[in-house]
């Protein structure tokens, strides 16, 4: 579930026509573009990776037994569920994989039901038709395709971070004003709807939200299916947010004040809470089956794999960084140390190898011609992997 600060300017680029979005980025100053996004970037950083956190690091309460050495991706998969929102600042096609207009089909409409793969939707309306109302289902399908191959090549890092995107993608198949053409409320007179839902409320009652304990996953026999059916689903609660919205105005007079988002979380708090707790699952039986699939390939041991993004042995500043970052690490033995620099899409941006003393160390990193934007730094050697972020600003 997408729980996410947006924004009217994110709306814009979230849920806009595709084609038509562009063309309206392509005659704004690129100054202001650029200040814009970026601005907009750090808000997603402070306030609008909430729902998306959440819903990653509850997805490994629901782990079985067989992936339990995959625990320590708890703190990675919820640090990472918000790197497919920052990818839309840079890949002008990232926003339409984040929704799908269920209800501009017309299969839909009549049956229930929309074309089952990414083809055979294109060779029934047009590719442009399909990217014009969001690829979102058959996105969420490629990611998982991606997770599959990363665990078939024993790729973790990379396996981890398409398993955070995949997270993304899930949660916003489980927010429902991201499966409809009236997202927005701007067709039922609501306009802000989605922000007051999925951002503002949600900030404010996050807290109840959060306390899922995991349940048993099931392998997957058609993933693609899956997929279309908890959209489908999760769509029957359009109605029941717009109804939400129009009672908690109804009650406080407006929908800025305390009360209408008392009143709103009231009447959405039971609906919302298993949307989450859904999410949570589904991903979780995602990433289960991609495994399974893979050939349940096991990490050689946890120490191989310490993936600790919180962990006082890995340490830099100044973070934000505009040209030199000092990193400081401490190891318990002397031996030879590969620092990655990856950015949010996974592409390895730096690489350093070098033979470090116990103790404690440092290393200079020369930031001046990275681009801005969010990276994350890993520390690898034959004993441990460390991991965390830091942005970039110029």
């Amino acid at each position: 579930m997408v729980i996410l600060g947006l924004y009217d300017v994110k709306q814009y680029v979230d849920r806009h026509q595709p084609l038509a979005g562009k063309k309206q980025f392509k005659h704004m100053k690129k100054p202001f573009v650029l200040f814009s996004l970026l601005t907009v970037s750090f808000l997603f950083i402070n306030w609008g990776s909430i729902g998306h956190y959440w819903i990653n690091h509850k997805s490994t309460e629901s782990f079985s037994v067989s992936m339990s050495t995959f625990m320590i991706w708890t703190d990675s998969l919820a640090n990472h569920g918000s790197d497919a929102d920052d990818r839309k600042n840079w890949d002008p096609d990232e926003s339409m994989r984040h929704f799908i207009n269920l209800d501009s089909y017309n299969e839909f409409n009549n049956t229930g039901h929309i074309p089952s793969t990414f083809d055979s939707a294109v060779s029934a309306h047009s590719l442009y038709f399909v990217e014009d109302k969001g690829i979102l289902p058959w996105a969420t399908k490629t990611m998982f395709d991606s997770l599959k191959l990363a665990f078939q090549q024993h790729n973790w890092h990379a396996a981890m971070l398409h398993a955070s995107d995949l997270g993304h993608y899930v949660g916003d198949g489980h927010m429902p004003l991201h499966i409809t053409k009236n997202y927005n409320g701007q067709m039922s007179g609501q306009t802000g709807i989605h922000s007051r839902y999925e951002s503002d409320m949600i900030w404010d009652y996050y807290y109840y939200l959060n306390n899922y304990a995991g349940d048993t996953v099931h392998l997957i026999n058609n993933v693609q299916q899956y997929i279309l059916d908890y959209l489908y689903v999760n769509y029957d609660y359009v109605d029941s947010i717009l109804d939400a919205d129009t009672y908690a105005v109804s009650i406080a007079g407006d929908n800025t004040s305390t009360q209408y988002y008392q009143q709103l979380f009231n009447k959405t708090k039971n609906f919302t809470i298993s949307l989450w707790e859904n999410a949570s699952h589904s991903l979780a039986e995602l990433i289960y089956t991609a495994w399974v699939e893979a050939g349940s390939p096991m990490m050689t041991t946890d120490a191989d794999n310490q993936l600790n993004s919180m962990s006082d042995n890995l340490f830099f500043y100044p973070n934000p960084v505009s040209s030199v970052l000092t990193c400081r690490f401490t190891l318990t033995q002397a031996e030879v140390i590969e620092l990655c620099i990856y950015d949010v899409a996974g592409k390895e941006i730096l690489k350093n190898q070098n033979y470090y003393n116990s103790g404690i160390n440092y290393t200079i990193i020369n930031f001046t011609d990275i681009p801005s934007g969010r990276y994350y730094c890993v520390i690898k050697s034959e004993s441990l992997l460390y991991e965390k972020q830091l942005v970039a600003i110029h």
